[in-house]
């Protein structure tokens, strides 16, 4: 049952709209000697870079988005802040009248991030436009990208835990990121891009209280799994020039202190420490 359904995953019901927030490498060798057998060179296919913007942002406000999902909507945090109003507060510190939307919904993953879900449309065309305007007129555009949860949580719960699916899902993540990462990045947006954690070790999971489907033997695959995915994301960052930010290394999602009574989502001091994280990051090129 769960390998028939599992076409049906990826389209779960979006939690909220939208929330518009303000407060106001070619390698190059010298030819051989001619004493000298040429060297064998294996060829090798440039990695593109897409219109890659300079080191930092210009002076000025920023304008910001976020696309991802509960995590970006910021479920879990009673002051309804979640990270993003948090990072805007910080940004505006020191680039006053800087802007962010929250483009987050709950429950998507990186199909519905682009193709939409449930009447909405895609996270990535609505973000697309602000951040064109933006760059268009030279103000800094940056895109935070929190996305992969669902889609692990999706392929175990609907699917069947398998060598073969696991390795055509990390195949269509990877494309999926390719799609996001491009087209963020030939908007003129500067983009950063979370690391996953291990949700395999979040209270939610280990109980066995949400995805209900999800059998011991397949947490194990998801502990693997995301260490796949964190490896495309890497990969991606490095060839679209995105920034990346760490919460495989944290223990956010499993620290009592941190966690949200439902065992899946942070608390409003985990909200703190995940805003921190992400003004670090960005902190490199508001320079």
């Amino acid at each position: 049952m769960k390998r028939i359904i599992l076409v049906l995953s990826f389209l779960l019901a979006a939690c909220s709209h939208e929330i518009p927030l303000t407060s106001q490498p070619s390698i190059i060798t010298e030819a051989p000697q001619a004493t000298l057998p040429p060297p064998v060179v294996e060829e090798v296919t440039p990695v593109p870079n897409i219109n890659l913007p300079a080191a930092t942002l210009p002076a000025g406000p920023v304008t910001m988005v976020a696309l991802g999902d509960s995590l970006t909507l910021g479920d879990g945090d009673d002051t309804g802040r979640g990270y993003t109003l948090r990072l805007l507060d910080m940004v505006n510190a020191i680039r006053p009248g800087s802007t962010m939307t929250n483009f987050g919904q709950s429950g998507w993953n990186s199909d519905a991030l682009i193709n939409g879900d449930q009447g909405l449309s895609g996270q990535l065309t609505r973000s697309l436009g602000e951040l064109e305007i933006a760059a268009a007129e030279g103000r800094g555009a940056v895109a935070l990208l929190w996305i992969g949860s669902n889609d692990l949580w999706y392929l175990y719960e609907f699917g069947e835990g398998t060598n073969e699916n696991d390795a055509l899902d990390a195949e269509h993540f990877a494309s999926n990121m390719d799609v996001i990462l491009g087209q963020l990045r030939a908007a003129g947006a500067k983009v950063i891009v979370a690391l996953l954690d291990d949700q395999s070790r979040r209270p939610v999971a280990l109980k066995g209280e949400a995805f209900t489907s999800i059998t011991p033997d397949e947490l194990d695959r998801m502990s693997l799994q995301v260490t796949r995915y964190n490896e495309v994301i890497s990969e991606k960052a490095a060839q679209y020039g995105a920034l990346t930010v760490d919460f495989y290394s944290t223990d956010i999602f499993t620290n009592p202190a941190t966690l949200y009574d439902d065992g899946n989502h942070p608390n409003a001091a985990g909200y703190d420490i995940i805003a921190q994280k992400w003004f670090d990051a960005l902190s490199l090129i508001l320079k």
